[in-house]
């Protein structure tokens, strides 16, 4: 019953009339007054489509493919086009997401400084990604040399890595004679 209706109905009782607010039968009810039936009555009339659709297609003759016929069926150029835009809707979701995030050297000094880390971890968090750190992972104890052998990174590897980026000390250096003739004892003799 409205608001109105009611409102009618009060002020006339209270003039002491009779009741003229409409009755609950002249009051169309909704069909499906719930979200789920509205939703049931909505998959029905879905299902009665292609109900439909099924038998119409077996009175004009078409049969059903098997899953082999439709794989092997020849597509149409609409079909193509829609799987073209799928797969490169994919592929830019997937460039998009690019993997985890590892911090930068933004000071230029060659190594990955505390604040670059903790930069890098708010911003996957941020982003909903994954942080890889290469120092808190470990990274590969071992590397490759020029003479293909697997060794394990030490002084050496340190130096020359400096050295290529441009980031040792000139003169001496930052090495002591002390590490230098520890790691003469594991070199490789010739």
């Amino acid at each position: 019953m409205g608001m109105g209706a009611a409102l009618r109905g009060l002020g006339a009782i209270m003039k002491g009339g009779k009741k003229t607010s409409p009755t609950i039968s002249s009051v169309k009810p909704s069909v499906h007054k719930t979200k789920r039936n509205q939703k049931r009555a909505l998959m029905k009339e879905q299902f009665d489509k292609q109900k439909s659709r099924n038998l119409s297609d077996k009175k004009m003759g078409k049969k059903e493919m098997t899953l082999t016929e439709y794989a092997n069926r020849k597509l149409t150029t609409n079909e193509k086009n829609k799987i073209k835009a799928s797969s490169r809707r994919i592929e830019r979701d997937s460039k998009a997401d690019g993997g985890p995030i590892t911090p930068r050297d933004i000071n230029k000094n060659g190594k990955t400084d505390g604040f670059e880390r903790a930069r890098a971890k708010g911003m996957a968090e941020g982003m909903g990604r994954q942080f890889r750190d290469s120092k808190a992972s470990g990274g590969k104890a071992t590397h490759k040399t020029k003479d293909g052998r697997t060794v394990k990174k030490g002084l050496y590897y340190y130096m020359n890595r400096a050295k290529k980026r441009g980031t040792s000390k000139p003169g001496k250096g930052s090495v002591t004679d002390k590490a230098l003739k520890q790691s003469a004892k594991t070199a490789k003799k010739d």
